[in-house]
């Protein structure tokens, strides 16, 4: 990774981190103003949630230089479709690890891991709500990312920037419920 590529993702990682940061702290906040103190499980659960929002969204572009439609926004609409091609890509050896970092599995696996950080946060807060209530919260988090990019963030933009992806939504829902679920069986007394 070259130096103007590691500066643009350190950037890239903060802005969604310190965005995340900036509105966890100001519904803290606006409790404590309330009269009311939040669990730590909580503020955990909106933070994570908060940070996912803001990598999947982040960075936004200008709309006066954007040219509509952008390229590679077609949405995805093919269950499964990373892993045929993940196995075209490690078919062949000799370009797999230019091939890899041009896919983006990467930034599926960072998706997947951040969610079951999210289902694990969510089964700390929700108290004693279900696999229903995470099946709920799981779905809404990653049905409103996709739409979101679908929408040229829901009309802001003239176009999408980002694309709608059916594999996103099921490796999304499946880390909250995985996180979720986990938690729970790591917290449950035996």
């Amino acid at each position: 990774m070259g130096t103007g590529m590691a500066e643009w993702l350190v950037r890239f990682v903060g802005l969604a981190l310190g965005s995340a940061l900036v509105v966890t702290a100001l519904g803290v906040l606006v409790l404590r103003l309330a009269g009311r103190r939040p669990r730590p499980a909580a503020i955990v659960l909106a933070l994570l949630t908060l940070f996912f929002l803001g990598l999947t969204q982040f960075p936004l572009p200008d709309p006066a230089t954007m040219t509509c439609p952008q390229p590679d926004t077609d949405p995805r609409l093919v269950p499964f479709n990373f892993a045929r091609r993940l196995v075209g890509i490690l078919a062949t050896p000799d370009r797999a690890v230019a091939e890899l970092i041009a896919f983006g599995p990467a930034a599926a696996l960072m998706n997947l891991l951040l969610c079951i950080a999210i289902g694990a946060a969510l089964a700390r807060a929700a108290g004693s709500g279900g696999l229903a209530l995470a099946a709920l919260f799981g779905a809404t988090l990653t049905l409103t990312v996709e739409f979101t990019q679908l929408t040229g963030f829901w009309g802001l933009y003239p176009c999408p920037w980002r694309q709608f992806d059916l594999d996103d939504l099921v490796l999304n829902l499946a880390g909250v419920m995985l996180g979720f679920w986990a938690m729970r069986r790591i917290g449950r007394p035996s």
